[in-house]
């Protein structure tokens, strides 16, 4: 039986995309630089990597590489700003995360995304009471699809539960390397922003059309162990 939920944000519970592009490109504006190519921006927010890395991608050979960590702060700024305006709650989120808390299981969000923007949005679309534990870029702590955010504060906060009893929910490469990392079910949501290119469909144990089927399903993950 699947006990614990790790849910990724972006692209799985909250449709952020406009968001994050609207707040890229206000970044670049900020600092009076030409903003990216749409193509390249989209390839960024398909990795789902921290803002830090996702501008030193974007100024990659550039000066401002350097200053990648900066140019995060500022986009970070205007997100807590602009971020709701440019979202939307996926359809039957709330009403899923309701079930499952109902059935006993633990939900928690591990997300790259900053904590401050994570907890705006879920104090604005009133999720908060349902997730038991937000693991949001935690500073020190290497980042998805790096295990150490599970093992360093996911684990600890829930003693003796077992690999095959986690589903890692996500829509990119970043939660489908977490969840094999550390020996979960991965459900992809393929509604996200993933790119379906990387072949995530067949390397899933599961693929959501929408967050609101998962549980329905989700009881079926334990017929057969995870992917490795």
């Amino acid at each position: 039986m699947i006990r614990l939920c790790i849910l990724d944000f972006d692209g799985t519970l909250c449709g952020t995309h406009d968001a994050i592009a609207f707040c890229i490109d206000r970044t670049f504006d900020h600092y009076g630089v030409t903003r990216p190519g749409v193509e390249r921006r989209e390839a960024v927010i398909e990795t789902g990597v921290v803002m830090a890395e996702a501008m030193a991608i974007l100024n990659a050979g550039t000066s401002h590489a350097r200053d990648a960590g900066q140019w995060a702060v500022t986009y970070r700024a205007l997100y807590r700003e602009h971020g709701i305006a440019h979202s939307h709650l996926f359809a039957g989120v709330k009403e899923a995360l309701a079930q499952l808390k109902a059935s006993g299981r633990a939900l928690v969000i591990a997300s790259n995304k900053a904590p401050a923007s994570v907890d705006i949005a879920l104090a604005h679309y009133g999720l908060a009471s349902f997730i038991d534990l937000a693991v949001c870029d935690p500073q020190g702590v290497p980042k998805k699809p790096d295990p150490a955010s599970y093992t360093q504060l996911i684990a600890p906060a829930f003693p003796g539960m077992k690999a095959e009893e986690i589903v890692m929910v996500g829509d990119t490469a970043a939660d489908l390397g977490f969840a094999r990392n550390i020996g979960a079910y991965f459900a992809w949501a393929s509604y996200g922003y993933g790119d379906p290119r990387a072949g995530l469909a067949t390397r899933s144990d599961v693929v959501l059309k929408a967050f609101a089927d998962l549980p329905d399903i989700i009881d079926t993950l334990a017929a057969t162990p995870p992917l490795r």
